[in-house]
Formats: structure tokens, sequence, C-alpha cells
């Protein structure tokens, strides 16, 4: 068995001597350069020193036995590896390593998964035979192509439990001011671009900002028109502060841009393997590039958190709940992509990943495990290999990106906090709403997609429910709104005309479903083929 040279195709890739036979080689932030190479530079202990590390990076360990790939604890950036026929190879990029257009291999477990989900579960990717690093995950791969892999971070609860009020705010500030500070010290003046919606985590980034004086901010909000959302976040720049721009979503535009060479580009460098790319604000960064809106070494801060990924909240207040309850809360909310989602729960492989993941945690059914099974999974899985892997999209217009709310010390803290705290987001709009009234002397509610009162929306729900048509009233009311998406949406669907999409939707389905089966067809743009032959028309 033979280990070729890593293939490593982004230019950031750093790389350092640690001994006459080992090489680290690190991408992302450079800080974290100096930390790895003193871990690996002192005997034993790569996982417990790994745990300290702060700031976003991917690293490759190469020595005369054995490559090590290591993922931080958000997967920042990808790594693949395959080990076939003699040859162990790795890379920063699964086409590399994967077979597409007319010679595609496919893993067919992964794209059942991806229908239903936009990602693949697991260390698997699209593409048979190719592996992905998790979140977290340090794995080796030596000379004679044994794979072993350990985690060096994940969703845990310390125990702290800590639950009033006033220390949780204090907690949660002394740990965003660790990963702030370091932010800030970072860019040192460089201009920061907040992609702000009407909701929570991207305002408190601003707050935060507008706090700590730093004065090169740019907020910048889209949409097809001046909605509910929009006039949110302008209001939210204004009294800030802040520069605000705003991004018209036109229909015609959208899809003459989206069906384009540089766009079947960006298709095949944000999929990363194994993720439906995220197209949410692909337009705007491309026209605030286009515009020369921003500095060409802006810092994008999207407001990606560890904060709210719990869901199901009341299956924390059941006196016992076991593993089967929570495989089908995974599946159930994971895995709904699709008007009939029954092929997914019958995939073995999944079912088999999730058990693995339940042992890897040591589920015991406390309301902590519980807790951590359900979050963990979301950020292990949907977090990282959907939301957080819209920094692709950053990334292939030549933009800088940082994370402060998934750093280490926010990452930890929250595991600090009492699960009463954790198991939903009311004390966080409290704590951000009060930093915002605090740094503007204003109260602003967030974006809510109805004006109707939960306890009325609740009433009406028991009403439609007890006769049977709950379910039908919803998919009615989210087929209507996908129609006339405020943010466009439905203009990425090549292949359904709007009936098409209506009966879809009204189905059951939903539309990262629609874009995943264009994906994986090579349909979601003509010029774009990864897993069919080129010389195949489009939709052949």
């Amino acid at each position: 068995m033979s280990l070729v040279s890593p293939i490593l195709t982004r230019r950031q890739w750093r790389s350092h001597s640690i001994s006459d036979s080992t090489t680290l080689w690190v991408v992302g932030d450079e800080s974290c350069d100096d930390q790895l190479v003193r871990i690996l530079a002192r005997e034993g202990g790569l996982v417990e020193g790994l745990r300290t590390v702060t700031g976003h990076y991917a690293a490759l360990v190469l020595t005369d036995h054995e490559v090590t790939l290591i993922e931080d604890p958000i997967r920042s950036f990808p790594l693949f590896y395959s080990v076939d026929g003699g040859v162990v190879a790795v890379s920063d990029d699964a086409l590399a390593l994967g077979r597409t257009g007319a010679d595609y291999a496919a893993d067919y477990d992964s794209r059942i998964e991806f229908r239903h989900s936009a990602y693949a579960a697991g260390p698997n990717t699209l593409y048979a035979g190719v592996s992905q690093v998790q979140a977290g995950e340090v794995v080796s791969v030596s000379r004679s192509g044994d794979v072993t892999g350990v985690f060096h971070r994940r969703v845990e609860y310390s125990g702290l439990h800590i639950t009033d009020t006033t220390a949780v705010d204090k907690h949660f500030t002394a740990a965003l001011d660790a990963t702030m500070s370091r932010l800030l010290a970072h860019a040192n003046g460089r201009q920061l671009v907040i992609p702000l919606s009407g909701g929570l985590d991207s305002r408190l980034l601003s707050v935060y900002l507008k706090d700590a004086g730093y004065e090169n901010v740019v907020n910048f909000t889209y949409g097809t028109g001046r909605t509910s959302e929009v006039l949110i976040s302008e209001k939210v720049a204004a009294a800030l502060g802040q520069k605000w721009l705003f991004c018209p979503y036109v229909e015609e535009e959208i899809r003459s841009s989206w069906d384009t060479a540089e766009t079947a580009d960006f298709i095949k460098f944000t999929h990363a393997g194994a993720s439906l790319p995220h197209v949410q604000d692909w337009f705007a960064v491309r026209w605030l590039k286009e515009q020369g809106l921003v500095d060409d070494d802006a810092i994008f801060l999207p407001g990606h958190t560890i904060v709210g990924n719990m869901h199901d909240e009341e299956i924390l207040d059941d006196p016992n709940v076991s593993r089967e309850q929570i495989k089908d809360l995974i599946l159930h909310h994971h895995y709904t992509l699709q008007p009939d989602n029954g092929a997914v729960y019958k995939n073995a492989r999944l079912l088999n990943t999730i058990e693995a993941f339940l042992d890897e945690i040591g589920y015991d059914g406390s309301v902590e495990s519980r807790l951590t099974a359900l979050e963990y999974w979301n950020v292990r899985e949907r977090q990282t290999k959907y939301i957080n892997n819209s920094v692709r999209n950053y990334e292939f217009f030549g933009y800088a990106w940082a994370l402060p709310m998934l750093d280490r010390e926010v990452y930890l803290a929250w595991g600090d906090l009492h699960p009463n705290i954790t198991r939903n987001r009311d004390w966080y709009e409290g704590y951000v709403n009060r930093r915002y009234a605090s740094a503007t002397g204003q109260d602003l509610l967030t974006f809510a997609p109805s004006n109707v009162s939960k306890g009325k929306r609740d009433a009406v729900k028991a009403v439609l429910r007890s006769v049977g048509l709950l379910s039908l009233a919803e998919r009615t009311i989210t087929a209507r709104a996908v129609q006339n998406h405020p943010m466009g949406f439905n203009w990425f669907i090549n292949g359904m005309g709007s009936a098409q999409l209506y009966k879809f939707t009204r189905s059951g389905g939903n539309l990262l479903g629609a874009y995943a089966d264009e994906f994986l067809t090579d349909t979601w743009n003509s010029q774009c083929r990864i897993f069919t032959d080129a010389n195949t028309p489009s939709g052949s």
C-alpha cells in the first residue's frame, strides 16, 4: 500500500516541519499553526491538545507510516480520503478522489439520504470509496490502509448547570468576548460584512461590533422587495449607525445568472462532496462582488451559532425516552424533504449510523443525554454539512469568513448552561434584545412569518387537528408561500413549473428536496456535469 502526496487545491495551505519524518499542513486561521505545532512537538496527547485549540482550521500530519487528517469542531475546511487499489489518497477536494461524469461511481445509500436531508451522514460522501472527515474528528490512515478515527470535540454538558439569567448572561458574554476579541485583533480594521436578517444571530454580531467601537462594518440584506424582514434589518442597521445595503432579487436576473458556466463551477466547489450547495445569499454576494460594494479583503460574518440546535424540546419532559424514540426524532426532523420519505427511514446504513452515533455519545436516556443526542446530531450533520458549509459561497467569490459564535469558548460555554436554558432560544432572544436595547435605546421585535399570536395559532391548529385537516392545511399554506417566496427561492428550480412546484410542496415536499433532485441529476444548471456524461443533454 502506498501513500500518495496529498492533493491540495486550496492555495492557503501552509507547511511546518515537526521533525525529520513528520510534516504538518494547516489551512485556516494562521493563529492555529503555532497551537498545532506545539501540540505535535510534545509527546502524546494529540486529542487532548486539540481540545484546547481556538480558531477554524483543518490539518494534515504526514509521517513515513501514516497520514492523519484533522477537522476542527465545525468542519471548517472539508477533508477527504480514499483507500483503493493499494493506494491511500487524501485531498481537500472530493472531486479529486471520486469518479465523476460518465465514470461516476455512486454511493447509492448517500444519494438516498441526500434526497431527503440535503447531505450525506457520517463519514460518507456521494462518491463510492471516498470518505469525509467529520466535524471534530481525527482520522489516521496507515500505509497498510487501516483507518482509525476519534473525536476530539463534541457537544457535551459539563454539569455546571448555570441557570440564573444574570449569571447566564455574564458567562455567555465572557465567552463571546474571547472569540470576538480574537476576531477583531485579526481583522485589524478590515471590513466586516454581516448578512443581516430580521432574526437574532446576525443582529447580535452587529450589536457586538457597535459596542466594540468597530467602524468598518457593512450589513447587507436581500429579497424580492421591501418585506417585513428587510424593513427590520434596515431599522437595525440604522439604529446601530452602520452601513446597510439591499440586494433586490429579480426573477429574470436570478434565472439568467444561475444557468451559467460560472455557477456550474460554484456548484462543483460548494457541494464539498456531501452537501447541497447553499444558494440563499449566492446572488447577493455575487452582486456585492460585481458592484464593488465591499472590499476585496473583507471578512464575512454569518450568524451561524452553537445556540438553538435543539428540537422537539417536549421530549425533555417525558419520564422515559428510549433510543428508538430518539432515533425516530432524528429521522423525522432531518429527513423530510420529499413528499414520501419512507425510503430513507428504511435505509439500513443510515439507521446503523444513527445507532453508532448514540453508542458514541453513551446515550442513557437522561435529560442531558437527550439534549446531547438531538443537539449534537444537528450540529455535526445538518449545521456542519449544510448551514455552515454556506461559507463556501464566500470562498468562491474570493472572500474570507469567520464564525465567532462557533469558536471554542462559545461552543464550550453553551455546555455549561442548564438544560432549561439550552432547550430552546427563549433566554437567547432576551439576551440579544437586552444588548440591542442597551446599544440603541430601542426595542425591536425579531422577524416572524406571521403576525398572529402563538396562542391563536395553537387554538386553530387544535381545531384542525381534531377534524384531521391540520397536515393538509399546513402543506397548503407552505405551498402557497413557496409560490411567492420573499427571497425568490422558487426561482432556483429549473425542472418544475409553478403548478408542478405547488403540487410537490402541497404533497409535503420541500424546496431543498427539489434542489437536491436537480443537483443529483445534473439538471440544476445545464452546464454542470458531476454525475452524468458531459456529452449527454441536460435532463436526458
